[in-house]
């Protein structure tokens, strides 16, 4: 069985797409985040200008993803957040990434 994650395959320069697509049926479970820029720099390496996102509000294209993954047949979808919640506050992060699972996984 296999999860594959949304954010770091194309940290690395991965398709994550073409990713998604050859695990096929493979792909039981979905790690799911977004990323984007929300912090101010200045930052010690490249890869810490961007942070996970609430799911649709980042730099992913998480609407084709979660297209694939419904293609896939996936079973359950694995949300991470992080600490850089908007406003400071973890239950409004959670709100508005569980708009974007009702608007996409909602059967």
């Amino acid at each position: 069985m296999s999860s594959p994650k949304t954010a770091w395959p194309p940290t690395c320069g991965a398709d994550v797409a073409d990713y998604m697509e050859r695990l096929g049926s493979r792909m039981k479970m979905w790690h799911i985040n977004d990323r984007g820029v929300r912090s101010k720099g200045p930052f010690m390496t490249p890869i810490l200008k961007e942070d996970a996102m609430e799911l649709g509000y980042g730099n992913m294209n998480l609407s084709k993803y979660a297209k694939l993954a419904k293609e896939n047949g996936i079973e359950a979808v694995v949300l991470e957040t992080h600490k850089n919640w908007i406003d400071n506050d973890p239950v409004k992060s959670i709100k508005l990434s569980g708009e974007f699972l009702r608007e996409n996984f909602r059967k």
